[in-house]
């Protein structure tokens, strides 16, 4: 969810400043150089931490602090049914990130990098309609989490395209997996908001939290890589790419 502004600045750091009239000073500029690109990328980003965590409105990358996530959905039929929905998510802790490491592949334009958030607090709405072993759990309204050591890995493919005699980077897929270590959830609202059996709820879905998580992250990883992916190619979409690793 929140990894989409840190992976945006894996695409960001390795153009050269052809988005922009002037570089502006935040921008560090990475050579087209197999040898030094990767670690030229990763020192951006730590460079770029300020404008991450504040947002860069000329580019259209969010602020990490808060981050927001407009909305997830989940329906599976898959051995537990499943209809789940979170909307408008507040994510708060996402700038304290570290960079695990970054990968850059000139040859087969790709970018791999591996993130971990310490700690993310988050606040939504959500709808539910599932269980968790034989317990029907259906409610809606606000849901409050707290999730630590959260690591993203995240591959990013592209190729070039020829228009108008010009090559372009096009982003052809974005994967991204993701691994929480431990986290806490608390959902309001559940069986019309009856209290006894909401507690009740909540305290299972914790104690079972890791098969509750291992069903929701598959539709949680499919969110975020359509969203890096239509925003990275909006960002090149325009920009020949000469201009965003050139030659010389």
């Amino acid at each position: 969810m929140v990894y989409s502004s840190v992976s945006l600045l894996v695409l960001l750091c390795v153009i050269n400043g052809g988005l922009f009239a002037q570089i502006p000073d935040y921008i560090k500029i990475c050579k087209r150089d197999q040898s030094t690109v990767s670690n030229c990328v990763r020192n951006s980003i730590e460079n770029l931490r300020p404008k991450l965590i504040s947002g860069i409105p000329e580019l259209n990358v969010p602020s990490l602090e808060p981050f927001y996530i407009p909305e997830i959905v989940a329906v599976s039929g898959d051995l537990v049914p499943l209809k789940a929905s979170g909307k408008d998510v507040k994510v708060s802790g996402a700038g304290n990130f570290t960079i695990k490491s970054v990968t850059v592949n000139l040859d087969t334009l790709s970018i791999r990098a591996r993130v971990r958030f310490p700690k993310l607090h988050l606040d939504g709405r959500y709808n539910l309609d599932t269980q968790i072993l034989i317990l029907p759990l259906r409610g809606e309204g606000n849901l409050v989490a707290d999730a630590v050591k959260c690591d993203a890995e995240i591959l990013l493919r592209s190729r070039l395209v020829n228009r108008e005699g010009k090559e372009y980077l096009d982003f052809t897929s974005l994967n991204v997996d993701i691994a929480i270590k431990d986290y806490r959830i608390r959902l309001d609202g559940l069986f019309n908001g009856n209290k006894a059996l909401g507690d009740a709820t909540n305290e299972a879905i914790n104690q079972n939290r890791i098969e509750f998580l291992k069903t929701m992250l598959p539709y949680l990883e499919k969110t975020v890589s359509k969203i890096l992916l239509d925003t990275a190619n909006k960002i090149v979409a325009t920009i020949p790419f000469d201009e965003i690793l050139p030659k010389d």
